[in-house]
């Protein structure tokens, strides 16, 4: 199909009507200073419109823009955003679009963006994430400064609605019922009664169930019950499965999964063999039936959330999102950070110094990020506090180089070898029983040979000092931070809440979608019209006569 074009060159165009639609500085204007130049050709020539025949294609360069243009406010829906780009004049500047005429529906935004979430076959990357490598590369050349990297994250809430268990089993359960209904084109009510849950077809899941909430005995009854209504659903569905056409089998295994998962993340067996909600914490525990890639996370020690986490790295000096990458919400810090950092030296960025808080100072963290050639200037995972009535493990002196500890009391042991620990290999020295035994430190180094316990004709032993894996650079990165230079430099990482702020502001917080893809194209889309919102500021306080606010945006961190 051939693609659409439009002529500005006409009374019609959105700034011969109102010649002050487009403000400088703002991201419609930099669009309309932009062009066509914003899609990369190599990407256009992936979306639908190359043939000659058929119904005329939007743009992909009209299409992207709108895209942007959604989250360049704090975010807004796909069908609020059409909707406006059919009145803003300045948008329909921005787009090339003339004051009147047709303007993208919604559907064909889904599919622009189903199709941003593809990967490219000419580098094997999601296309979301070539166009904002991309826009990083126009906006590092258009906003020159000293960089000052920092690494964060940030809580990202999920799309999909949050239930208890008993509304997870019985919506989840509704849900199958309902899509299996709709592929076999059979009545819902008529299969929910053969297969023995009519209450599915009640208008409240706990409404239908029909019991009182406040008996204990009756709730453990009707869990139990739930579950034993799932559990035969989900097998007869199992058995007909090879009736449905290969396109939906796939969804249906997925939904049948994830009810099973709750089942077992968020049941056990009572002592009358009922299943019955476990009174314990499951890490991987599925939050949400229509968003199942959500987690539950902690934000600290008591903010929790649901849903997803966004990790950014960027410059505290200029405001550059350089990178972005979202994971569940019970994932760890470290790792995605990695990701970000390799990135990073994919597009060539030069990063010397990396500030990040504690949660990315681990030691085989650090270990990681100095492979790749930069310096981590994060807390380490402090000692334990001194305590007068126990000897720490801190308080030994090791050497590493010639295998050998000395224990507070003076004693050095050069007894040395390699053991098994938390599927890691460690070191551990150990001392004679008889030193031990004569020590003064005995009853706080070694407590247990103060009991005198039966032996049984075994050796009797002395301490035993099991090391950390990566030990040697614990203690160094301990030293280090006692560096007054190195902590004066972390307290610009400060700063990095106004990158995490600036995100959050263009529509980071909450996603508008179902799934992890949907929230990493979100999540870049947002980035990206942060950094033209940046790069559109700079130009504009380089063409006004006037002085503009000074630059950069962010405060001094020298």
């Amino acid at each position: 199909m051939p693609l659409m074009s439009f002529s500005q060159s006409s009374l019609f165009a959105p700034q011969s009507i109102s010649p002050g639609c487009l403000t400088p500085g703002t991201v419609p204007w930099l669009f309309a200073e932009l062009g066509e130049s914003l899609m990369p050709r190599f990407l256009a020539a992936e979306w639908r419109g190359a043939g000659t025949t058929g119904r005329a294609a939007w743009p992909s360069g009209v299409l992207l823009v709108l895209h942007l243009l959604r989250w360049s406010e704090g975010g807004m829906s796909r069908l609020g955003a059409c909707r406006r780009a059919k009145t803003d004049l300045a948008w329909r500047a921005a787009m090339g679009l003339p004051a009147g005429g047709l303007t993208p529906k919604e559907k064909t935004m889904r599919e622009f963006e189903d199709w941003l979430m593809e990967r490219s076959p000419s580098c094997d990357l999601p296309r979301y994430m070539v166009l904002h490598e991309r826009i990083v590369h126009l906006v590092e050349r258009g906003v020159p400064s000293e960089r000052i990297w920092m690494e964060d994250s940030t809580p990202m809430l999920c799309f999909g609605a949050l239930r208890g268990t008993v509304r997870l089993l019985g919506g989840g359960l509704r849900s199958l019922l309902r899509r299996w209904s709709r592929i076999t084109k059979s009545s819902m009510v008529k299969q929910a009664r053969d297969w023995g849950v009519p209450w599915v077809n009640a208008r409240s899941i706990k409404g239908g169930l029909d019991i009182d909430w406040r008996d204990r005995d009756a709730r453990h009854d009707v869990v139990h019950r739930l579950a034993q209504d799932v559990l035969r659903v989900v097998d007869e569905i199992t058995n007909r499965l090879h009736q449905l056409p290969p396109q939906h089998q796939q969804d249906i295994q997925r939904r049948c999964g994830v009810l099973l998962k709750i089942i077992t993340d968020d049941l056990e067996t009572d002592a009358a063999g009922r299943l019955v909600i476990a009174r314990r914490r499951t890490p991987d525990r599925i939050v949400s039936v229509t968003d199942p890639e959500a987690r539950s996370g902690r934000k600290s020690s008591n903010q929790p959330y649901k849903g997803f986490k966004l990790s950014v790295l960027g410059d505290l000096v200029s405001g550059l999102i350089t990178a972005v990458i979202v994971v569940a919400g019970n994932a760890g810090d470290a790792k995605p950070g990695h990701e970000l950092l390799e990135r990073a030296k994919r597009m060539g960025l030069r990063i010397e110094r990396l500030l990040a808080d504690s949660a990315y100072g681990g030691t085989a963290d650090r270990l990681v990020v100095r492979s790749l050639g930069i310096e981590l200037v994060a807390p380490p995972h402090a000692a334990p506090a001194d305590n007068d009535e126990v000897v720490q493990k801190h308080e030994f002196e090791i050497d590493f180089e010639q295998h050998r500890a000395t224990c507070p009391a003076g004693v050095e042991t050069a007894v040395h070898r390699m053991v098994s620990h938390q599927g890691e290999q460690c070191s551990r020295y150990e001392w004679p029983y008889a030193t031990c035994a004569a020590c003064e430190l005995r009853e706080k180094c070694v407590p247990r040979m103060s009991v005198s316990p039966k032996h049984m004709g075994r050796p009797r032993k002395g301490r035993r000092l099991v090391l950390h894996a990566q030990e040697e650079e614990l203690r160094a990165a301990r030293a280090a931070w006692e560096d007054p230079a190195l902590r004066q430099a972390y307290r610009k990482r400060g700063q990095g809440e106004l990158l995490i702020a600036r995100m959050v502001r263009y529509g980071a917080r909450q996603v508008r979608a179902f799934g992890l893809a949907a929230a990493n194209l979100q999540a870049h889309s947002v980035a990206i019209a942060a950094n033209l919102a940046l790069l559109a500021r700079v130009l504009a306080a380089r063409l006004s006569p006037a002085p503009l606010a000074p630059l950069p945006l962010f405060p001094d961190t020298s």
